[in-house]
């Protein structure tokens, strides 16, 4: 990665933050966890970069930390392992469906950030529900699902039915239609910035 690459890359990072920190307002409808749209900014990383696998990792393991400090959601470290599994796999998926210029479709684009969406997603929500039950100080306590989950009325199952259906779903069909658009803009911008 080079200097410039590096600097579009932290500049997405922080636009990642600014959208997950502004969506918190979606866990208080939800009651469990907050829409991620901040995947369809942060998968723009490795749609636009080429970079290695261990490079990716590094840079999802640095989006998990920052936009753990933007969440509302019951247990921010998820945040961690989520979005770097997220990145990752965003970033695999997007490598095997390059065309020989290393271009990507729009719907290649679609396709690669609604899987790394559902990766981050369930990622999540184990690392969410575990997480609350074998480390209850760090979970935040809103809406009640940390005490659920801890006395035992909200199962595993039914916490993963629930957020599927309540931030699940809606974050993966919303980032499938934004991130080829997103996508569109930013390759452009891109590359009028690195031939300057």
């Amino acid at each position: 990665m080079n200097a410039k690459e590096a600097a579009i890359c932290g500049a997405l990072i922080a636009l990642s933050w600014i959208v997950h920190f502004l969506m918190r307002f979606t866990e208080s409808i939800t009651g469990e966890l907050q829409a991620a749209v901040s995947i369809s900014v942060y998968c723009l990383i490795v749609l636009l970069i080429r970079m290695s696998l261990l490079e990716a990792s590094v840079v999802g393991l640095t989006t998990g930390v920052v936009l753990m400090t933007a969440t509302a959601s019951p247990f921010p470290l998820a945040n961690i392992p989520s979005h770097w599994a997220g990145l990752v796999s965003c970033k695999i998926i997007a490598d095997k469906m390059r065309g020989a210029e290393g271009e990507l479709r729009p719907s290649s684009v679609s396709i690669a950030v609604l899987l790394a969406t559902a990766v981050s997603f369930s990622v999540f929500v184990l690392a969410s529900y575990y997480g609350i039950l074998s480390f209850p100080d760090l979970a935040k306590g809103g809406a009640g699902v940390t005490e659920a989950v801890l006395d035992g009325r909200l199962t595993f199952g039914a916490f993963v039915t629930a957020s599927l259906f309540k931030v699940g779903i809606p974050t993966m069909a919303s980032n499938a239609v934004l991130s080829p658009i997103l996508y569109s803009i930013a390759s452009r911008g891109m590359s009028r910035w690195t031939t300057a």
